[in-house]
């Protein structure tokens, strides 16, 4: 299994806006603060948009905000939203991918660990994993929004 790039700032991205739940940030204040290419961010954000992990606005005061509560989104929704369903093998997502499946002992451990991944990413939410990595300051707090 293997998160792509786009999926791990989107997760950056969600983290930053769980930590200032409730404000409305621009995509430019956003990719200074989390570090994300700006080249990435409007993809990025009209995925999550369109996925209703957050909303976006438009105007002079536009910008971007959580559309739930950080407790209300997992890591799982995130990556979904990005990358697809994540899958450890292709064995375990398509029935057929390979012959052996009905006697191969690497499916077992292969759907087994595939189940612990998805278990843990959809029992983790933005909520469990919120850092302080660039909380708005109050001199800030004008240029986020």
């Amino acid at each position: 299994m293997f998160i792509t790039r786009q999926a791990d700032y989107a997760i950056r991205i969600m983290i930053y806006l769980a930590h200032n739940m409730g404000k409305t940030l621009t995509v430019s204040y956003l990719a200074q603060k989390t570090n994300v290419p700006k080249s990435f961010l409007p993809r990025i954000i009209s995925t999550l948009a369109n996925r209703r992990l957050v909303i976006t606005e438009k105007g002079k005061k536009g910008g971007v905000r959580l559309a739930r509560k950080p407790e209300e989104v997992t890591i799982y929704d995130v990556i979904e939203a990005i990358d697809g369903v994540p899958v450890m093998n292709v064995c375990v997502d398509w029935d057929d991918a390979c012959p052996y499946t009905e006697y191969c002992k690497m499916h077992k451990l292969w759907k087994e660990l595939q189940e612990q991944i998805e278990e843990r990413l959809k029992s983790t939410t933005l909520a469990d994993v919120i850092v302080d990595y660039g909380a708005l300051t109050a001199q800030e707090e004008g240029q986020g929004s």
